[in-house]
C-alpha cells in the first residue's frame, strides 16, 4: 500500500480517482432512487437532497450521495459523520475522544472558513485538511485496509458498497441489500 496525503493506492488501485469516478458514474441513478425513496427514509433523504438546491456542486452532491446511500441502507449518517461547523475547538475535541471511527467536518459555513474534513481513528485525529467527504470517504477505506481493521457492524452495507462497488475491491459475493442496489442502479 503507498500513503501519501494526496494519492493512495492498495495494490494497483488509485483509491481515490477509482472511488470517485465510480461514485460519480452511479450519481444520477442513485439520485433518482434516493428522490423516488417513500417512507422514514424517504424523509431523511428529502434533507440531505434539499441540500443540493442550496449548493449544487460537485463536492455537494458527492457528499449529499454519500449520506443518502447510509440512509437507503437504514444505517445512520451519525455513525459515520460527524459535523461540528461553530462548535468551540475544545467541546469538539473532547467529543472526538469518544469515537472509533469516524469522518468530521468542521467550518465551511463560509468563504473565510473552508471546510475541513478529516478522520478520526481511536479517539484521535489521524487525518485533517481536507476538503471532501468523498476524497475522506477513499482515504478511510485505505486506513482501514491499512491497520487491518474491521468495518464498523451498524455501517456494515455501507462500507460493503464501497468497497465492492465503487472501489470494485473483491466484488465477487454481495449481502442481498447490496446486491438489490446493485441491480437497481445496472438496469
Amino acid at each position: 500500500m503507498f500513503v501519501d496525503k494526496r494519492r493512495i493506492q492498495i495494490t494497483t488501485i488509485e483509491l481515490e480517482t477509482t472511488f470517485v469516478a465510480n461514485l460519480d458514474k452511479h450519481t444520477v441513478r442513485l439520485l433518482s432512487l434516493f428522490f423516488a425513496k417513500g417512507g422514514a427514509a424517504g424523509r431523511k433523504m428529502g434533507q440531505l437532497l434539499d441540500l443540493l438546491k442550496q449548493e449544487e456542486t460537485t463536492e455537494m452532491r458527492r457528499d449529499v450521495v454519500i449520506r443518502c446511500l447510509i440512509v437507503y441502507f437504514s444505517e445512520s449518517v451519525d455513525d459515520l459523520i460527524k459535523d461540528y461547523h461553530g462548535a468551540p475547538s475544545d467541546e469538539v475535541k473532547e467529543d472526538l475522544a469518544q469515537h472509533t471511527i469516524k469522518i468530521v467536518t468542521k467550518g465551511g459555513s463560509t468563504e473565510d472558513d473552508p471546510l475541513d474534513v478529516g478522520i478520526v481513528l481511536e479517539g484521535r485525529e489521524v487525518l485533517s485538511g481536507l476538503s471532501s467527504v468523498a476524497r475522506v470517504c477513499a482515504l478511510l477505506l485505505g486506513l482501514i485496509y491499512a491497520v487491518n481493521l474491521s468495518y464498523p457492524k451498524q455501517l456494515r452495507y455501507t462500507f460493503e458498497f464501497c468497497q465492492k462497488m465503487l472501489l470494485e475491491l473483491d466484488s465477487g459475493k454481495l449481502s442481498p441489500k447490496v446486491h438489490a442496489l446493485k441491480s437497481k442502479l445496472l438496469s
